[in-house]
């Protein structure tokens, strides 16, 4: 597969060198884009769980009776068109406050890479997600409220209790930002093709997730995926459909960890049915970079969702479920469920009124031991935010 990946930036580069002439008229002018979302949050969570944790706030997240959160990024982003018909690019995402994120982080670039496409597709080089997460196709929500960024299914109402593994995503975001080369090749009657590689283990931002405890505490190396996505209409029917690999060394003399994902969307009069499935299969037993619990990160996660769409509406329902495999002594499987309802208005041009409603509950293996109280939260919350795009 590195061959592949090689060989194929290597046509694609010699492709760009004997294009012609490369000059272009003027500098790269940047503009200014992003989004501004903003959330008044009421949850309830389970009283012997926030006794057992004394102030309730062990675990990812925490909840209150009434909280806000948010979530802002500027982006800057330009492009200029050469003499020879290729287009080159940059795109920075700047976090610009609301510090939804778990580890309460300050402002910071989440994203910086350039570009390059033309009639043999596009190659991006920097901090953008890989390319099975640039095609997945995920379950729709009325409100954009899922994924890691979501109230309840990014634990940022309900709290997770320490010892549960729960992934939030069908997307294969294991490798996150991380500093590498992606190509998506130019879409031929709906279809399209990629493929990521991240060559060196030592960069920024580089870690899979020691799922013991949600940190990335465990370097992957030589990270490379592929993905392929059709998107079109199919008999009057609107059809999404993405499917993805990802494999990394988790740690030295072990096998390769691999990562699955699938995810379909068909669109109907108003009517988006849809869902997505995500296969974890890490190998971390053994070797100078082991974790300490094997095979912990193993497991599974997936999503349904409905959603109805007519004028300046739009309401859905979602599920979510992901499970992970338990400590090496135990054997068992951690479980975190979401279901929500969520409702968006349209106000205006990039402004939408955004509604969610929904529970979220988390069990670690051994819940129904004698640390019950610790190892299990439930809960229910209410909430409502505006969204501004720009």
């Amino acid at each position: 597969m590195k061959k592949i990946l090689v060989a194929s930036t290597a046509l694609v580069a010699a492709g760009m060198i004997t294009a012609g002439s490369a000059t272009a008229s003027e500098k790269i002018k940047l503009g200014l884009g992003g989004y501004s979302k903003w959330w008044v949050v009421g949850a309830w969570q389970d009283d012997s769980f926030e006794a057992a944790t004394s102030n309730g706030t062990v675990g990812q997240g925490s909840a209150s009776s009434v909280d806000v959160k948010g979530d802002n990024e500027i982006w800057f982003s330009g492009s200029t068109k050469l003499d020879n018909g290729l287009e080159v690019g940059i795109n920075i995402e700047l976090e610009a406050g609301g510090n939804t994120d778990s580890a309460g982080g300050g402002d910071q670039i989440d994203k910086s890479y350039v570009y390059v496409s033309g009639g043999f597709g596009k190659v991006i080089v920097g901090t953008e997600s890989n390319g099975t997460v640039l095609m997945h196709t995920m379950a729709p929500d009325a409100a954009g409220n899922v994924g890691a960024d979501g109230i309840l299914t990014g634990g940022l109402a309900i709290a997770r209790p320490s010892n549960v593994t729960a992934r939030v995503t069908t997307e294969i975001d294991t490798d996150a930002e991380a500093d590498k080369i992606t190509y998506v090749a130019p879409s031929f009657y709906g279809f399209t093709v990629g493929g990521s590689y991240v060559p060196n283990a030592a960069e920024d931002n580089q870690n899979v997730f020691n799922q013991t405890n949600g940190q990335t505490t465990s370097a992957a190396a030589e990270i490379y995926g592929v993905a392929a996505m059709y998107a079109g209409t199919v008999a009057g029917v609107g059809v999404k459909a993405s499917a993805g690999w990802v494999s990394y060394d988790l740690a030295q003399a072990t096998s390769r960890s691999n990562e699955y994902s699938f995810g379909t969307q068909l669109a109907y009069s108003g009517f988006t049915l849809g869902g997505s499935y995500r296969i974890v299969n890490q190998n971390a037993a053994g070797g100078v970079n082991s974790v300490t619990n094997d095979n912990t990160a193993s497991g599974d996660a997936w999503d349904l969702g409905l959603m109805y769409e007519t004028g300046p509406w739009a309401v859905g329902v979602y599920y979510f479920r992901s499970t992970a495999n338990g400590s090496i002594t135990t054997r068992g499987e951690d479980t975190f469920e979401v279901y929500q309802v969520s409702g968006k208005y349209n106000l205006g041009a990039g402004v939408d009124l955004l509604a969610t409603i929904g529970h979220a509950e988390y069990d670690d293996e051994s819940a129904k031991t004698t640390t019950a109280d610790n190892n299990h939260n439930e809960g229910w919350a209410v909430m409502t935010g505006l969204s501004l795009q720009f």
